[in-house]
């Protein structure tokens, strides 16, 4: 058993008759967001349940292949904010999948938690809050989707997973790890891996349509990137990226385009910290990524109002770009390159 008996026996109790559940997850769903959050979904209706997934935003166009992301509730604006208030004030059960504060839910978060519902966290990040009634938290695992598998795995039901949830869950823990060439991926990640591929999951489908398939225009906004907007600072140690709007806006990007962009860096021989700047109408989004031991998790809390991983976190500025862009450059010196 992966984790203590009293938790799963009390998430046994919790889901045994059929319940109104929603499941929730992070602003700006990714590929460990979506992929647990479905999987868990598909579980949860073989059990009887009437389930419904709300998204704080609209998913990424480029994960809309994942099995179930037709039947996902998005809460962009006040009409469907309503309807989503009343799905979650009707709800007996509420999970919080791939997040640890409700902060990450926008103004969905004040919803869950006025809601009178039990709560169930599942999550794999550092430094959770204590808003769920049960929480399931490990920052061992290097995905949400992994720990969902082994929670079905100690409830003692992997008979219920099928080639679609496989599908979905392989999706999370591959998305999360790099294909497992992240430092977070484990033994235990490689043997879920197995699992879910006995279970119909496809390796070489989800890798190509995660890692392959490009719009003319997303790769040539990925080339105007890499070959104008790329700084490296700090010896080299540093490199960066800062879009405006207006250069955002000449590409027609749709939402998703930008993902795994901030990873290209890390080609270049001496980077060990890699970040990507994304002016929105109303903030600057952040995404920063690192290499070994240098904490980008505490950095994005620390000085950008984020948090996440070791090494990948997110981040935001209210700032303009170049005061932005100035604050970065003043606090990056404060990392030790060589802990």
């Amino acid at each position: 058993m992966k984790f203590d008996s009293e938790s799963i026996s009390k998430l046994k109790e919790v889901i045994a008759t059929p319940k109104k559940v929603v499941i929730t997850t992070h602003r700006n769903p990714d590929g460990d967001a979506l992929g647990s959050s479905l999987g868990w979904k598909m579980f949860l209706e073989k059990k009887g349940h009437e389930v419904t997934f709300i998204s704080p935003t609209a998913y990424t166009s480029n994960l809309s292949w994942i099995p179930g992301t037709s039947t996902t509730v998005e809460c962009e604006n006040s009409k469907d904010r309503k309807s989503c208030d009343a799905t979650i004030a009707s709800a007996n059960l509420i999970f919080c999948l791939d997040f640890n504060a409700l902060t990450r839910l926008e103004a969905l978060g004040s919803s869950i938690a006025n809601s009178s519902a039990y709560k169930v966290m599942i999550d794999h990040h550092q430094q959770p809050e204590s808003f769920a009634d049960l929480p399931f938290s490990n920052t061992k695992y290097c995905a949400t989707a992994e720990m969902v598998y082994d929670i079905i795995a100690d409830l003692g039901e992997l008979d219920l997973i099928d080639a679609d949830i496989a599908e979905c869950l392989y999706t999370g823990l591959a998305t999360d790890n790099g294909f497992f060439q992240f430092n977070n991926t484990t033994p235990n990640a490689h043997m879920v891996a197995a699992g879910l591929l006995a279970k119909g999951a496809r390796p070489d489908y989800v890798s190509e349509k995660v890692n392959n398939v490009f719009r003319e225009t997303r790769l040539r906004f990925f080339g105007y990137c890499l070959h104008e907007k790329l700084k490296l600072v700090n010896d080299g140690k540093v490199a960066y990226m800062m879009l405006s709007q207006p250069e955002i806006k000449r590409f027609s990007l749709q939402s998703g385009d930008s993902e795994s962009l901030v990873n290209y860096p890390f080609k270049i021989e001496g980077v060990q910290v890699s970040v990507y700047f994304s002016e929105e109408p109303d903030r600057i989004k952040i995404s920063f990524r690192s290499r070994g031991e240098v904490d980008v998790n505490t950095f994005a809390r620390t000085y950008f109002e984020g948090g996440g991983h070791r090494n990948a976190s997110g981040g935001k500025s209210t700032l303009s770009l170049a005061e932005t862009e100035k604050k970065f450059l003043e606090a990056i010196s404060s990392i030790n390159f060589n802990a």
